[in-house]
């Protein structure tokens, strides 16, 4: 099965990493987040390392700046939560400030910092697999690492149905526009809610005429993609594995 589908995230920029198997990056992605969820932070200058195996990455990717810092904003609220950490997470009980009469908790920012470090990188490998990868290419690479054939369908038909989704969102934006709607005051949510309630209902028919659409073609559930040709790279790998050692190294040894 071939389609020329793109998911909106999709630069459709030639990079060297667009040129990896899809499956490289999969794994390999997913080695250096898990190292850094599990990382404890106690050593800055080891979790560099961490750091620069993103960099590299952002880096080769090709994305410019501005589209990396428009979709970083996607970690904006975890961000605010962290930022609440120094006065409500007490841990040891040391303060180490206080101000407008708000005790600032020394485990509190430690925990900030963290969090914040944590989730941005993450999020940026997010969006270097996203913006190098397109959606038939993901499936392809799920295929390849022997996926539950279940869990890629769910993934496929939901990166597809928020495109779907999105290009409803702006058609019914233009039509409320053409019929005077503007977004300011109180009195203009009435219209959002009725948009809201009719993108829902037909969001549900939608997905009911699909699924016996497919039903009715022999859909089993299993989605068959002819084979690829990728650039071998063992990279990506071997930045997982060197994160995944620093890992255990800081859990285990230190």
């Amino acid at each position: 099965m071939e389609t020329t589908h793109h998911h909106h995230l999709e630069l459709h920029k030639l990079s060297r990493l667009s040129k990896v198997k899809p499956q490289t990056k999969l794994l390999g992605i997913f080695l250096i987040i898990l190292s850094i969820a599990f990382f404890s932070m106690n050593n800055l200058k080891l979790f560099m390392i961490h750091i620069c195996c993103v960099v590299y990455l952002l880096f080769i990717s090709k994305i410019s700046f501005k589209t990396y810092l428009k979709r970083l904003s996607i970690d904006i609220p975890f961000v605010l939560f962290a930022i609440f950490l120094p006065f409500i997470s007490k841990g040891n009980g040391k303060i180490t400030g206080e101000y407008f009469g708000l005790r600032i908790y020394e485990t509190g920012l430690i925990e900030m910092r963290n969090l914040i470090f944590k989730i941005t990188l993450c999020v940026t490998l997010a969006i270097i697999l996203t913006a190098t990868t397109s959606t038939i290419e993901l499936i392809y690479g799920m295929q390849k690492l022997k996926i539950s054939p279940l869990l890629i369908s769910i993934f496929s038909f939901a990166i597809r149905y928020i495109d779907v989704f999105i290009d409803e969102l702006k058609r019914v934006k233009i039509s409320m526009k053409s019929r005077g709607y503007s977004e300011k005051g109180l009195k203009n949510l009435q219209p959002i809610a009725f948009a809201s309630g009719a993108m829902l209902i037909r969001g549900y028919e939608r997905g009911e005429r699909v699924y016996n659409s497919m039903i009715s073609r022999g859909f089993n559930g299993y989605l068959e993609l002819d084979d690829r040709e990728y650039k071998n790279s063992n990279m990506i790998y071997l930045f997982g594995i060197l994160c995944l050692l620093t890992t255990i190294y800081d859990q285990v040894i230190l």
